[in-house]
């Protein structure tokens, strides 16, 4: 019998998706964020863009310092440097950027559903409307409010990296794997992910699971089985290189970027932060299906028991099993119940986070799976009662009826989804108008120590320190740092010896938090403006102590040992002084009023000729100050040079009309010119 000849089959085509679902989701998202280009920076915007140095090159992206949003997340900071390079800190280029990112991830969420559903394993149940589902699902996700905080608070562009390169990964895993049974080889689109993967590690921590959610994207969607998948050996070798990419990860890692903030080496418990993200996660879920009373910041973890999170935890965990379980009779429900689980993992399981239990924007690419998993289960609905009618009809002989599209009733029902959420996301985007409007909303919607602290901090940032000392005193009973903004609040209205209670109290009972330095060293410029310069002096010892390059408080530590030497005439006291004004020179040379200082510290220790020198340094830098033309006068004057002492004091005292001291010096020194004294 002669042998058939095999007949490969025919490559199958791609269903095209045409171009309207793309040209829809971006219309949609341009509209849903048209109004939030011109919000200001707000919060650790400051902290990453306006007072970060790393980001005015793109050479020193690389050197953000510790515990910035930044640190250990190059590909981030390499955008901001971009925006700083091309607009400086016009903050429109930054929330365009931080949209557009949003965007090309509203067509790569499309890209991926609709490639998924029509691979060989789901393509007869939902091929026909892989392109609805796919569209409805982007847009769904796209207008979401839910995701306003991703989108309008700048910073949090590492999250919205992280989603993109997340989708992207898998979008290149789907492309390679599409219409190809063996899912053979396919070049370059394995080099994409693994790159992809790779961008998405040195954008944030989240990136974690990328690699383990396409194993399991493969399994589900591709093989149906494990053993068919490990029966593929090349498959090792893509599997291993992505696996690799956790190398980079664990570099950035490493170098301790958050150790202060996030880790188990913070002062907050496995168990008390597992406790609070059970509330955390159920809140989460019902803000997916119900986006009302949003909030930006939650605050730290607070102290629970089992017991006041046990109806959450159960909850919890019963979703956890049934996803599990429906990944063998589900294995689609299955799936996206895990994305949800794996993708939040990283931030709400078991590694506390100490300054925050809990971000909305956490759940960015974990509301991707629920928002599919809504939308097909109302496919699954319409379809189910289009199937009905269709049974029903074919019992009746000789009728003629058109045929309807299956899914027109749920496309209704999305689109009017879509503008309920997007009329909300707009309005949310309001609230970004500036960062008391969203402290205040905060505080209504999660009314805490924590939140109503941020409220009056944001207060006394515009000045209003009255305003917020009400609300910060009620704050400080729980929260270390809205006791500093509290002693902050204070120092400003002139109550130094409240400033100094609560600044002295929060650094003895919290010494390893960051506001300690800063908090002694208010407490030690309070002690000054008293001239108390014993307890100032012991104040800004401490703050170098523990802060050795704080130029500030070394600048206000000359100070005062030059004041007490002034006190005591102790010529001693101001050399020491001296010294310390030259240590902040080196420190920061352009601090202002630090070179001043010193020429005032050297007249006062005797060293006039070093004195004259530096004031006149000095006067380059600042010629419109009349002390430093006064100090300058009698330095020279002490040396004998009359003449040109006569100049700089008459300068002074036409700059300083209304001083009678320094016009009766300049009398004086005048009368010993005319006397022919040199």
């Amino acid at each position: 019998m002669p042998r058939q000849r095999r007949v490969p089959p025919p490559p199958r085509k791609h269903a095209r998706s045409g171009w309207w679902p793309s040209l829809l989701i971006l219309l949609a998202g341009t509209v849903a964020y048209a109004n939030s280009l011109s919000g200001p920076f707000v919060f650790d915007d400051y902290v990453s863009i306006v007072e970060n140095p790393a980001i005015r090159s793109l050479a020193a992206v690389t050197s953000d310092r510790v515990n910035s949003p930044l640190a250990g997340r190059p590909v981030v900071g390499l955008t901001f440097a971009l925006n700083f390079a091309f607009g400086d800190l016009d903050v429109t280029g930054y929330h365009l950027t931080n949209v557009a990112i949003h965007l090309g991830s509203a067509l790569l969420l499309f890209g991926l559903v609709h490639r998924t559903l029509n691979l060989p394993r789901l393509r007869d149940q939902y091929g026909a409307h892989a392109r609805d589902l796919a569209t409805a699902i982007a847009l769904v996700w796209t207008v979401h409010p839910l995701n306003t905080e991703a989108v309008n608070y700048v910073t949090q562009r590492t999250e919205l990296l992280f989603g993109f390169f997340y989708l992207l990964t898998l979008y290149a895993v789907a492309r390679a794997a599409d219409g190809v049974p063996t899912f053979r080889p396919a070049g370059l689109w394995h080099v994409a992910a693994v790159v992809s993967c790779a961008l998405g590690m040195a954008s944030k921590e989240s990136m974690v699971t990328a690699p383990i959610v396409v194993v399991l994207y493969e399994r589900v969607f591709v093989y149906g089985a494990w053993r068919h998948m490990f029966a593929v050996r090349w498959r090792a070798y893509f599997h291993a290189a992505l696996a690799l990419t956790w190398v980079v990860l664990a570099v950035l890692v490493l170098s301790g970027p958050r150790a202060n903030s996030a880790g188990f080496s913070t002062n907050v418990s496995v168990w008390t932060y597992l406790l609070n993200q059970a509330g955390m996660i159920v809140r989460y879920l019902r803000l997916a299906f119900w986006p009302s009373g949003l909030v930006v910041n939650y605050g730290p973890p607070v102290t629970l028991l089992l017991r006041d999170v046990l109806p959450q935890a159960l909850l919890v965990v019963s979703l956890l099993i049934a996803s599990l379980a429906l990944s063998w009779r589900r294995p689609l429900l299955g799936f996206l119940g895990i994305w949800v689980f794996l993708t939040l993992a990283p931030t709400s399981s078991i590694l506390p986070i100490a300054t925050e239990v809990g971000a909305e924007r956490r759940m960015y690419v974990p509301l991707m799976a629920s928002v599919a998993a809504a939308v097909g289960g109302l496919y699954g609905l319409t379809a189910g009662r289009r199937a009905g009618r269709d049974r029903t009809t074919r019992r009746l002989p000789g009728l003629q009826t058109r045929t309807r599209p299956t899914f027109s009733l749920g496309a209704v029902v999305v689109g009017a989804i879509v503008l309920m959420l997007g009329t909300l996301t707009v309005a949310r985007n309001r609230d970004y108008a500036s960062a008391l409007t969203i402290a205040q909303q905060d505080f209504a919607a999660w009314p805490t120590d924590y939140t109503q602290g941020v409220v009056g901090t944001e207060l006394a940032r515009l000045g209003r320190d009255e305003e917020s000392i009400a609300l910060l005193t009620v704050a400080a009973r729980s929260d270390p740092r809205a006791r500093y903004n509290l002693g902050v609040a204070l120092f400003n209205t002139g109550r130094y010896d409240d400033a100094i209670r609560h600044l002295t109290a929060l650094a003895e009972e919290y010494p390893m938090r960051e506001e300690a330095p800063w908090a002694r060293r208010i407490a030690g410029h309070a002690y000054s403006l008293q001239e108390r310069w014993t307890a100032a002096m012991a104040e800004f010892r401490m703050v170098l102590a523990m802060t050795p390059h704080d130029a500030e408080a070394r600048r206000l530590y000359a100070r005062a040992l030059n004041a007490h030497g002034i006190e005591r005439g102790t010529a001693g006291e101001h050399a020491t002084a001296a010294e310390a004004f030259r240590a902040s020179l080196a420190q920061d040379p352009g601090g202002r009023g630090v070179r001043h200082n010193l020429a005032t510290a050297l007249l006062d220790s005797g060293d006039v000729r070093a004195a004259a020198s530096e004031a006149r340094t000095a006067l380059e830098q600042d010629p419109t100050d009349p002390s430093l033309y006064n100090l300058l006068g009698r330095a020279l004057a002490m040396q004998g040079q009359v003449k040109e002492a006569l100049i700089n004091l008459e300068a002074a005292a036409k700059l300083r009309p209304d001083d009678a001291a320094l016009a009766a010096d300049v009398e004086r020194v005048r009368r010993f010119v005319s006397s022919g004294v040199r």
